[in-house]
């Protein structure tokens, strides 16, 4: 039974996501725990780092996206940067805050790649939204964009994929 073209532009989301994740995950902890550099810090260094590489391989790869990069690269970015920065930071900041709180014993390099993975997690679920909406609205399967389409086949096309 074929994949329907949702179900495997998540699963294509997932395994790009399982790889951008381990590397902001190695890249954080590098940065925090074996560099040194406060938690918070090695939050926006790592975010920043794999914007560029989750970029090109949620646009190429996940959705398939012929969108230029002139239209797409800033309002990624923002999304990208708003959960990576401001959402992530938060939960990294309640997770030190409150385990320290819990159990003052903890060691901080515990806590804080523990705080970096809840904070992933949470902002994944963010990202898949906020990329969805701005690759997907006006592509269908396979990045057609619909538009692009003859003009009997854009009215099929903007019922069923529900594109632009």
């Amino acid at each position: 039974m074929p994949l329907s073209a949702e179900r495997a532009r998540f699963l294509r989301y997932a395994g790009v996501g399982v790889f951008t994740t381990l590397l902001d995950l190695t890249l954080f902890s590098v940065f925090a725990v074996v560099l040194g550099v406060p938690a918070l810090a090695a939050n926006v260094l790592s975010t920043c780092i794999t914007v560029c590489f989750s970029y090109l391989a949620n646009r190429l790869v996940v959705f398939r996206s012929d969108a230029g990069a002139t239209k797409t690269f800033l309002p990624f970015v923002t999304v990208t940067l708003f959960s990576g920065l401001i959402v992530q930071s938060i939960v990294i900041w309640c997770v030190l805050h409150g385990g320290h709180a819990a159990q003052p014993s903890v060691s901080h390099d515990l806590l804080a790649p523990a705080g970096k993975v809840v904070a992933m997690a949470v902002g994944m679920a963010a990202n898949y939204l906020g990329y969805r909406w701005l690759f997907g609205r006006h592509a269908g399967p396979g990045g057609v964009r619909c538009h692009r389409l003859p003009r009997r086949l854009r009215a099929l096309c903007s019922d069923t994929w529900r594109c632009r």
